[in-house]
């Protein structure tokens, strides 16, 4: 098949880094793969996408590390040209600008399969979120079938989605292995070491994480802090931990490719999101070895067992938090024993294998149009 893949753009992290990760598992072998991205975003993620696929593989509309009106323009007038010109069977939309324009742009190309890709069980925009919602459901006509990386978002998602009924496909955009060394010592120090990751942008809800560690430092537990990621949150949550005076305490590491390895020597990770899709960082930290204090949302729902390789939050307040934080904190057994079923159960549902056998049968389906 002939696949064009759609996407705003290569920014590190989350459902752009998750292309790469189908890519070099096998999902797309077989098939006559272009990626097409309407900017080029930050990083390298691009030229790592490029060197996988091989040459002339991935094209960008813009030059640009941020999506504007204008290059949404430019990438609309360049998947016109690849639809022309590659004539793809299928055309893959991934991420919300994405799915706009491409739904719009493929009302002139009725013959060309449309596959929404959705990593998110909710849209958020800021103000424009109704209006997202709203545009997406009206053109969802034209979308044919459904992707999502978890289960929990295909379902939450279907309400974004009008007409005849879509076929869906579950494809996680995660995988274990690549010889990533385990957590071996679950003793903790004089201080309490937190880590936690990904996109800073309010949903994440890293405000609470920062007002934890400064209520577990109040009332006599030495803890610490080291957020991984970048993102538009970043000045708001400088600011936060300076007036607090958790400078040194609280660290804003940045954006790490394999922020896991450097997180690996840390006590607990935590992850307090509203709504996750697959939440690649926490099935991430598991992989490590990581014990793990979560949110019960999005894919965690599907790989996280309460007790079992993870602590799930009743709520995300930040006295909710705390109390984990402590509980888990006071035994060194469970967190032992969380960490290495975490390990364990990532390694055994999220193999390599698995992204290569579920890209066979999902374009073997497409092919035969079952």
């Amino acid at each position: 098949m002939r696949v064009l893949y759609f996407i705003n753009g290569f920014d590190p992290g989350g459902a752009e880094h998750g292309l790469l990760t189908l890519v070099g598992n096998g999902f797309f072998d077989g098939q006559d793969l272009r990626v097409l991205g309407m900017c080029r975003g930050r990083g390298r993620l691009a030229e790592e996408i490029a060197e996988a696929l091989g040459d002339g593989r991935v094209f960008i509309a813009r030059d640009e590390e941020r999506l504007s009106l204008s290059g949404a323009l430019a990438g609309a007038i360049a998947l016109v040209r690849h639809l022309r010109e590659f004539r793809p069977d299928a055309v893959i939309l991934s991420l919300k600008q994405a799915n706009v324009v491409g739904r719009f742009v493929l009302h002139g190309f009725p013959g060309i399969r449309c596959i929404s890709f959705e990593h998110i069980s909710r849209y958020r925009a800021n103000r424009a979120e109704a209006l997202y919602g709203f545009v997406l459901k009206a053109l969802s006509r034209r979308v044919d079938e459904v992707w999502s990386d978890c289960r929990e978002t295909l379902e939450a998602t279907r309400g974004y989605f009008a007409g005849r009924k879509k076929h869906e496909e579950v494809i996680p955009l995660f995988c274990a292995g690549g010889g990533v060394a385990a957590k071996e010592n679950y003793s903790l120090g004089p201080v309490l070491r937190l880590s936690a990751a990904g996109r800073l942008v309010g949903r994440k809800n890293f405000d609470r994480l920062v007002d934890a560690v400064q209520e577990l430092n109040r009332t006599g537990t030495p803890a610490s802090l080291t957020i991984f990621g970048d993102g538009p949150e970043e000045a708001n949550l400088s600011v936060k931990i300076a007036k607090m005076g958790l400078a040194g305490k609280v660290v804003l590491a940045g954006y790490r490719p394999r922020w896991f390895e450097e997180a690996r020597s840390s006590d607990i990770f935590v992850n307090v999101s509203d709504t996750e899709g697959f939440c690649i960082v926490v099935a991430e930290a598991m992989s490590v070895g990581l014990p793990v204090i979560a949110t019960d949302v999005g894919g965690i729902r599907e790989y996280g067992v309460h007790r079992t390789n993870m602590l799930k939050l009743g709520d995300g307040s930040v006295a909710s938090i705390v109390s984990a934080l402590r509980d888990l904190a006071a035994d060194e057994a469970e967190r032992r024993l969380l960490g290495s079923r975490a390990r364990s159960d990532i390694e055994a549902g999220y193999a390599p294998r698995a992204i290569a056998e579920r890209g066979r049968a999902v374009f073997s389906r497409s092919a035969t149009g079952a």
